[in-house]
């Protein structure tokens, strides 16, 4: 079947080959659907052109667009840098108002669209978008060779005038357009406050490079990723040219000036570099704007290599996927918005890109940088060469990849690319800040990029440039929205441009694991999740996150009917007992061993997997469990835990490895207190060799081997000792896999890979060795693995979901501490209603209504609520919890259709069918076609997979307050089958998503959908009454009466 637009299914194939398979397809269909799907991605073409340059497009013609090739073009010409003053202004006073991204869209179409008509008109090709700075090439071309050429109009267009040549010629046209924008935009007023842009430009010229590197896939597409940048001595010109031009001013290099010094006027001396010379204006007696423009446009055949429709897929590896679909569904505008981000921006030095191994170069460090970027789920926004040197943005919180935890996951990924640097011995500066930015399209209808402006963008860029080599500083919002995982050194506060006050900044640091794992020296029973945060969320570590870790247990297992815990403690005979965390508990050396009942798996052997969402209680039960077993059965715990940051299989190598010396040790008091030595010692004979390496890994140092194979090694290891081991205790081995807030399958796909081979390794060994046990933590199971096999044909795999109403209200006395009883009814219905049994999402609901003063608690005793329906509660304004935080999350995840289809599904109270959100989307009366209506249905399909909307039986009558059209209680059948009916029946969805929309909006799909339902209803027979009327045929009045007339006539008698 042919994909669809704004739905493409994920393959393998990309570029000519699948192109060419595409178009294969499209020929096989009817000319109808043909013409369908020919009018679709015409219209995406059009708006995905804009997002290329010309010079990429002629690359593609000239067969040097391959995804293999790295030097794109090599050529000469003028380069011109166009920097912009105001935006930071104009954007920190917009971003305060609630229509601020509406209307910073509006000025900057207004200021960009002017200048980039000028650009176009003197044949410069906008390279990069720098935020609000522009970088353009103006091409070294010889027009007397060109097809068009006349040999009446010369190159430059002034008749009389000698052939200055094509470099020259380019040269003087970037000056004319540098003059005319000046003319033409300079102190443009934006209407804002008295805001006003200016633009001071810097012009370069001579050999020019233009790569593409990059290729890593996304987590969120299937389509690689390329960027391309501009290269040449014309950068390093301009990057001293730009900043001697003060607003309004245009500042050539000696080169450039060389070649049209008798063609231009000659502004004011710079006496701190006399070389470098102002432009004041066009030597007019010689050359005029008209007549260059009218030249240059005469000769221009760029159209004639631009891309086409069969090129769509080569154009989409240059657009980030997020806008590429929004261009697909026809919503491009709905990508400019205000939003919350975390911005990294590094420096780069150290690299020639002009060199010989300087593109192989470029291309390692931006795959590198992509796949650090990506594993975290960020976004790689620019990769560019400018004034400044070589620079990288990278993005958190840009849809799809939106997370909680975003400012976290930007400080580890600028760490992880540090690493990146110092392989490939390269000098980098980076810079972490988080705030409120203008997200969105900057440009014009011709030439836009997709970027994010901002004072939290400028400060990343100001730290970035006072930080060390290989340094990085983060901002205050930064340091206080990241997780446990990082703390921070606050260092001497810095001034920077554009801030009247100090700056206090911040150098980042990995957070050291306070214990180790497992057994501590002291016997203690110490968990990996005291001391890291597996659901991506906070954590305090020390003695407080044992005291919360262990309440949390106490109130969750205690609820006597949870299905969780009853299958638990048949597992583990007897009934819940608190005592066991009371405190942390200590293991004794000798203890009588008590037995586990028979046939489980913690008495003869066995595999328990735990598996469901963050905050469903696996990991209250998994520590219940190995308390119960270690203080009850002797069964000595070993952990492997890995998430929910990338690429981790060392550290749960490291926990392994730990966690199973310290068994060794708390049976043999001789066992050295340093896991290096207490390795060398239990260590068997032929494995004695790996013991160096792991020392490495053991004792934190960089190990100079593959990941994969130092994982294998230490699992090697582990197995073996897990074997001597079970000759003197039973042991339970924990292993954990926790997503924590990414999306994206793909993201954690290789970790994944590991963990699941490390189960079924684990599965083996209790397969023959009976005093072993494991446990497994996860989201989801893998199917075929033979350990979740094992599990469920043992039937000891448990998939956890949320508590029961009446699980609910239990949990709730217990977390509260006061009698079931005394919980208000009020509270009763609505916190199973907004939480969805999740015993994560209740705790941050009674603890956030009771910071908001809605909730009063008098313990043991009583409840009050404060005056006011809980109803009424903004739940969408919690978005610092993980209730609504990872709920807007997944909303933002969605594909352009999905959302807005997810989004009109919010106005309904009831029941609602696909007509219903077709009718404000893409309505049969609005021209639509079934292919629109396909489309909406496939995404509704998705959003019932994922649980957000429910199919329903057909009402009696239409939902309530939207219609009173009567509905029978079967479906109405049609030529396909019964319509279908929906309901949004997740409450948290509904008010997470709701809030998405306008009250506007919201009137504007119920009125749609009341009167599509009418026409509906009354058209049919109103169609047929005129039909009707109009078989008859029809007599005008004025011919009637003649007829009479006539007849009358007729009947008198001569």
């Amino acid at each position: 079947m042919a994909e669809l637009p704004g739905q493409v299914t994920e393959h393998e194939g990309h570029g000519q080959d699948s192109t060419r398979n595409s178009c294969n397809a499209v020929d096989k269909l009817k000319d109808s659907v043909r013409l369908w799907f020919n009018q679709q991605n015409g219209q995406t073409l059009q708006g995905a052109l804009a997002f290329v340059p010309f010079v990429l497009q002629k690359a593609y013609y000239e067969g040097q667009l391959q995804e293999t090739d790295i030097v794109i073009h090599r050529g000469s010409g003028g380069v011109v840098f166009s920097d912009a003053s105001g935006f930071t202004a104009l954007t920190e006073k917009l971003a305060q108002k609630s229509n601020g991204a509406e209307l910073l869209s509006q000025c900057l179409t207004s200021f960009f669209t002017p200048l980039i008509d000028l650009i176009n008109a003197y044949r410069g090709d906008t390279i990069k978008f720098s935020g609000d700075a522009l970088t353009i090439y103006f091409p070294s071309i010889d027009d007397t060779k060109c097809t068009a050429y006349n040999g009446i109009v010369p190159p430059h267009g002034s008749y009389g005038q000698p052939d200055l040549g094509p470099m020259a010629t380019s040269v003087l046209r970037a000056s004319a357009c540098c003059i005319e924008i000046h003319k033409r935009l300079h102190e443009f007023e934006t209407g804002v406050d008295g805001v006003r842009l200016c633009l001071h430009i810097g012009v370069g010229c001579g050999e020019i490079t233009i790569l593409q590197v990059g290729g890593v896939v996304p987590p969120e597409t299937h389509v690689p990723r390329m960027e391309y940048l501009i290269s040449g001595e014309p950068l390093e010109q301009i990057s001293v040219a730009e900043p001697l031009a003060k607003n309004g001013q245009t500042c050539l290099s000696p080169q450039a000036w060389d070649l049209v010094k008798d063609c231009v006027i000659e502004g004011e001396t710079l006496a701190e570099r006399p070389e470098y010379h102002l432009l004041a204006r066009m030597d007019e007696s010689k050359y005029t704007f008209p007549t260059i423009k009218y030249a240059t446009q005469l000769y221009d055949n760029r159209l004639n290599s631009m891309f086409k429709l069969e090129h769509l897929d080569v154009i989409r590896r240059y657009i980030p996927s997020a806008v590429f679909k929004q261009i697909e569904c026809g919503t491009l505008q709905y990508v400019n918005e205000m939003r919350n981000i975390s911005v990294i921006f590094i420096n780069g030095s150290g690299l020639d890109v002009m060199s010989k191994e300087g593109p192989r170069k470029a291309q390692d460090l931006m795959s590198s940088v992509q796949r650090a970027c990506y594993a975290h789920e960020g976004t790689l926004n620019k990769f560019l060469i400018d004034d400044k040197g070589m620079l990288f943005l990278l993005v958190f919180g840009l849809p799809p990849l939106v997370h909680p935890d975003d400012p976290t996951r930007a400080v580890l990924c600028a760490m992880e690319i540090v690493q990146v640097f110092r392989r490939l011995d390269l000098v980098g500066k980076f810079g972490v800040t988080t705030g409120r930015s203008y997200c969105g399209v900057c440009g014009s209808a011709k030439r836009m990029e997709y970027t994010v402006l901002g004072d939290c963008v400028n400060l990343s860029a100001r730290l970035m440039a006072n930080a060390q080599p290989l340094g990085i500083l983060c901002d205050e919002e930064t340091s206080k929205r990241t997780s446990g995982e990082i703390s921070y050194k606050a260092l001497a506060p810095i001034h920077v441009k554009g801030k009247a006050n100090a700056i206090s900044i911040f150098k980042p640091m990995l957070k050291e694991s306070a214990e180790p794992v497992g057994l501590t020296v002291e016997r203690k029973l110490q968990f990996p999740w005291y001391d890291r945060p597996m659901d991506g969320m906070d954590c305090s570590g020390g003695k407080e996150a044992v005291q919360q870790s262990k309440a949390k247990v106490m109130q969750l297992c205690s609820v006597n009917r949870w299905a969780g815990i009853v299958k638990v403690m048949e597992m583990l005979g007897g009934n819940f007992n608190k005592a066991l965390h009371q405190q942390q508990q200590t293991i004794p050396t000798t203890a009588p061993r008590q037995k586990a009942p028979q046939g489980s798996p913690f008495g003869e052997g066995g595999i328990v997997v735990l598996e469901g969402d963050v905050g469903v209680g696996k990991v209250e039960l998994a520590e219940h469990i190995v308390t119960h077993c270690a203080t009850q059965f002797q069964m000595m715990p070993i952990f492997g835990t890995m998430g929910p940051r990338p690429g981790e299989s060392s550290r749960m190598a490291v926990e392994l490895l730990r966690s199973t010396v310290a068994v060794f040790r708390h049976l043999n008091a001789a066992i050295p207190t340093d896991d290096v030595q207490a390795l060398v010692q239990v260590v068997p004979p032929q494995l004695a060799g790996c013991v160096p390496m792991l020392g490495e890994l053991l004792g934190g140092q960089e190990v100079a081997r593959d990941n994969t194979q130092i994982f294998e090694t230490a699992i090697k290891v582990v197995i073996s000792l897990l074997t001597m081991l079970k000759k003197q205790t039973p042991v339970l081995v924990v292993l954990q896999f926790e997503h924590g807030t990414s999306l994206f399958a793909k993201t954690t796909q290789e970790d994944q890979k590991i963990f699941w081979k490390m189960t079924s390794d684990l599965a083996h060994l209790v397969r023959k060795e009976k005093s072993i046990a494991g446990l497994i933590l996860c989201r989801r199971a893998e199917e075929d693995n033979v350990a979740v096999i094992h599990a469920k044909e043992a039937n000891s795999f448990l998939r956890l979901q949320g508590l029961t109403e009446d699980n609910i209200w239990e949990y709730m006395s217990n977390y509260l501490g006061v009698p079931e009883q005394a919980i208000p009814p009020e509270l009763r219905r609505f916190v199973p209603q907004v939480t969805l049994g999740n015993a994560l999402y209740i705790r941050e609901t009674l603890d956030q209504l009771m910071r908001d003063g809605h909730l009063r608690i008098k313990p043991g005793t009583s409840v009050s609520l404060a005056a006011g329906s809980l109803d009424r509660i903004d739940i969408a304004a919690w978005n610092h919890t993980q209730m609504v935080g990872g709920t807007v999350c997944q909303l933002e995840s969605l594909d352009p259709i999905e959302a807005a289809a997810l989004k009109m599904s919010t106005c309904f109270e009831g029941a609602f069918t696909l007509p219903d959100l077709a009718a404000s989307s893409c309505s049969q009366w609005g021209g639509a076609t079934h292919f629109d209506l396909l489309r909406l249905y496939r995404a509704t399909q998705k959003l019932m997979n994922l649980g957000f909307i429910s199919m329903v039986d057909a009402p009696v009558t239409s939902p309530r307050g939207h219609s009173t059209v009567e509905h029978t209680e079967q479906p109405e059948e049609g030529p396909v089958g019964g319509t279908q009916y929906y309901q949004m029946q997740n409450v948290l969805v509904r008010t997470v998503g709701g809030a998405m929309v306008l009250e506007a909006q919201k009137k504007s799909v119920k009125r749609n959908a009341l009167i599509d339902r009418v026409l509906k209803q009354d058209l049919p027979d109103r169609m047929t009454t005129l039909a009707k009327k109009k078989s008859v045929q029809h007599i005008p009045w004025y011919y009637e009466q003649a007829f009479r007339r006539a007849a009358v006539r007729s009947s008198l008698p001569p």
